[in-house]
């Protein structure tokens, strides 16, 4: 089923590798094998992986930085394309409005970009680990802004394999949402809202974001997919999933290797060796707890995949 694939990426010089591990390319750290994964080296080279993808249809999905996603314990028949990589730098457009910036980007690398360019106004991705595309995917935010509040609009290469541009309207934003988080289209570049400011107030900001997340959240050097549940809407307002947790008694709560972070009880870690059924064994319970106590039932924000490669 994928020999004709893997043979046309052996030609075209696209790095991949047959029956991967995937676990090692997830902040998770959870999950089986894959029948390819490929590792593009460039955005036109990614663009060209997808296109192909497409006109062979076969089954398949883009994951960025694996920050916010866990894959099953067997072994998905589909291809995995990478898009963090080798990304080109980052580009103030004409008229000094907006930034152009490959979707593969790392955060953290380009809020240092940002800091040294003068351009403010995307702080709040501070210590949100992942790619640019990941967080425009899932609409990722914090401190009170999110990705709807600054992205423009993108590349993408669509479910045809065909390459376009769509605006900012064309994600049908929603909380922590949009449709490319479990869309079949794909991000090539994003552009991005610059409000200009000052080397030193944006790298400052940048440093009070970082402070704050490392006095709340549990340590980056853990395994884990950032908050695993999306704040419930109540009344005319967020409220506090990882409050409603930890008001459980479930802070420490484990399933295997899993366990709910002592820090911050939105926050499930993997101890070491962590299955996808301990993970799925944590969800329900704590699921069932909050909604028995305080008759909310919580929505993962953590990205689900299918033996078959769909997202969930």
């Amino acid at each position: 089923m994928f020999a004709p694939f893997a043979a046309w990426l052996r030609s075209a010089g696209v790095p991949f590798q047959e029956d991967a591990a995937i676990a090692p390319h997830l902040y998770f750290r959870i999950g089986g094998s894959v029948s390819l994964l490929v590792a593009p080296s460039s955005v036109e080279q990614r663009r060209r992986v997808l296109a192909r993808l497409a006109a062979e249809g076969l089954p398949g999905l883009i994951i960025g930085g694996g920050s916010n996603i866990a894959f099953p314990d067997g072994r998905v028949r589909a291809v995995v394309v990478l898009a963090a990589g080798e990304e080109a730098a980052p580009v103030l457009l004409p008229g000094g409005e907006a930034v152009g910036v490959d979707a593969g980007a790392r955060n953290q690398p380009f809020l240092a970009w940002c800091a040294a360019n003068g351009v403010a106004g995307l702080e709040f991705l501070s210590g949100i680990p992942g790619t640019l595309g990941g967080a425009a995917a899932v609409n990722a935010g914090a401190f009170g802004r999110s990705m709807a509040d600054v992205l423009l609009g993108a590349e993408i290469v669509d479910e045809r394999g065909e390459t376009g541009r769509v605006d900012a309207g064309d994600f049908a934003f929603r909380y922590r949402d949009s449709r490319f988080k479990l869309g079949g289209a794909a991000l090539l570049t994003l552009r991005l809202r610059r409000d200009p400011g000052a080397a030193e107030a944006i790298a400052a900001r940048i440093r009070e974001h970082l402070e704050y997340r490392a006095r709340r959240h549990p340590s980056y050097r853990v395994a884990s997919a950032g908050c695993f549940f999306k704040n419930p809407t109540l009344g005319v307002g967020k409220a506090s999933a990882g409050r409603m947790i930890e008001e459980c008694g479930l802070k420490g709560a484990a399933s295997g290797a899993l366990a709910v972070a002592e820090e911050h009880a939105n926050f499930l870690v993997n101890r070491g060796g962590g299955s996808f059924a301990d993970l799925q064994r944590l969800e329900e319970r704590i699921r069932s707890a909050v909604a028995a106590r305080c008759g909310v039932v919580l929505e993962r924000e953590v990205i689900y995949v299918t033996l078959d490669g769909k997202k969930y």
